[in-house]
């Protein structure tokens, strides 16, 4: 557990995953909205350790990852970090990572947080009924789809498997982690990370 977490009982806790290369306002935006709206106690941030489906040579050291996932949770009192994925020598797999959460934490309720694309293909995902088994799952719409669109797409999964699959209502926030890295919207991110990201002369700035 990373190291701002803490261990009360019966929290509602909403998981946010991602490569966070680096962490953007765009990441802070979805989890605000998650807390908000389905009153959360806690957004833990946690960065992917060995990434199935990514470059990991391309990735940034995850050292660096975390640490600029703790500037920005040190800025916001719901927002706490994980390093689970990162301490785990297998594939980041989202199931692998509930099964240990559940584990760690029988009297924690999870809210596992994503993206409405991700919806499109949440069933081709590594055992998906087994995530939708542990957690909720909550699904930021970013004006991307109609509610229509939403419930068509929830009601497809649920032919496949049983899931308890809730929207998160959220404007879009026109930002991605590779523009950052090119050098783009240095804005997006916070001020404390962006001072890191120069600091130590991530990806070439």
């Amino acid at each position: 557990m990373g190291q701002n977490a803490e261990c009360n009982l019966h929290k509602k806790i909403g998981i946010l995953g991602g490569s966070f290369d680096p962490i953007h306002n765009g990441h802070l935006h979805m989890a605000k909205a998650a807390y908000e709206q389905y009153e959360l106690d806690e957004v833990w941030l946690i960065p992917n350790g060995h990434a199935p489906h990514k470059d990991e040579d391309k990735m940034t050291d995850s050292v660096h990852r975390l640490a600029m996932c703790n500037l920005l949770a040190d800025e916001y009192a719901f927002l706490k970090t994980c390093d689970i994925e990162i301490k785990s020598e297998e594939s980041s797999y989202t199931y692998l990572t509930m099964q240990k959460l559940t584990q760690m934490y029988p009297d924690y309720d999870f809210y596992f947080i994503m993206g409405a694309d991700s919806l499109d293909y949440f069933e081709k995902w590594r055992n998906p009924d087994i995530i939708a088994s542990l957690c909720k799952i909550l699904v930021v719409n970013r004006d991307e789809f109609t509610m229509e669109d939403m419930k068509e797409k929830i009601f497809r999964i649920n032919q496949f498997f049983s899931a308890n699959i809730q929207i998160v209502k959220c404007e879009k926030y026109d930002v991605s982690s590779t523009e950052i890295r090119r050098g783009k919207k240095l804005d997006d991110v916070h001020p404390k990370v962006k001072e890191y990201m120069l600091q130590n002369h991530l990806y070439g700035l």
